[in-house]
């Protein structure tokens, strides 16, 4: 079973396990940011009722950054193994690989290096603030690392870009893992993954362009 779980294809399943969990989980963090359109007293609430629930929010917390470390170790592991297999007898085969699935793990790269910014300048700053602290307009600081801030908000805005591109190919590579058939496949890609890949980063981007807006006012 071990041998299974460390082999190429062991792998390749949690990469997309990890990714498709990375995905749901975008997708409750998009409800939870537009909640900012509701105003500051309804945003303040939300976050508010997370910290009256911190020992359960910690422990989503700390089984998010597990499924982050699996799908980022796996993820390098095998691009490191393609290309020792890209040297030998099957470069020929890999340089028909499409090119989104070559670049997987730069794009995956810079959305780390997003994922280490957010957490940094609003994960880590909510966790030192008390319970009736402005949270609301902390997103809205001008300051680098913060929404409120242009070049910041045009790197998030570039980055969720990048996750949205990533999304799209991972979702690609998921059903063709679990060796789902080509005519289901297809048709989750186009419609479902939409809702992952499209949907969700294009509202991403709306509330980082309206909070753009809100802070320069």
């Amino acid at each position: 079973m071990m041998k299974f779980f460390f082999s190429s294809i062991g792998q390749k399943i949690q990469i997309a396990f990890t990714g498709l969990s990375l995905a749901i989980f975008l997708l409750f963090h998009l409800f939870n940011n537009l909640v900012l359109f509701t105003g500051s007293e309804n945003f303040n609430k939300m976050v508010n009722f997370l910290k009256s629930i911190h020992l359960f929010v910690r422990v989503l917390e700390i089984g998010l950054l597990l499924i982050v470390l699996i799908h980022v170790i796996n993820a390098i592991a095998t691009s490191i193994q393609n290309r020792k297999a890209n040297n030998g007898k099957y470069a020929i085969e890999a340089n028909t690989a499409p090119k989104s699935s070559k670049t997987m793990i730069w794009s995956g790269m810079i959305i780390l290096f997003f994922f280490i910014i957010h957490l940094r300048y609003y994960w880590y700053t909510f966790q030192n603030m008390a319970k009736d602290a402005d949270f609301f307009n902390v997103m809205l600081k001008n300051e680098f690392g913060f929404l409120g801030h242009t070049p910041t908000a045009i790197f998030y805005i570039i980055a969720i870009l990048l996750i949205a591109s990533h999304l799209k190919h991972g979702f690609t590579s998921v059903f063709k893992t679990i060796g789902m058939p080509f005519k289901y496949r297809d048709s989750i890609v186009k419609y479902l993954s939409f809702i992952f890949w499209a949907i969700i980063p294009f509202g991403f981007i709306v509330v980082v362009i309206y909070i753009q807006y809100l802070a320069n006012q």
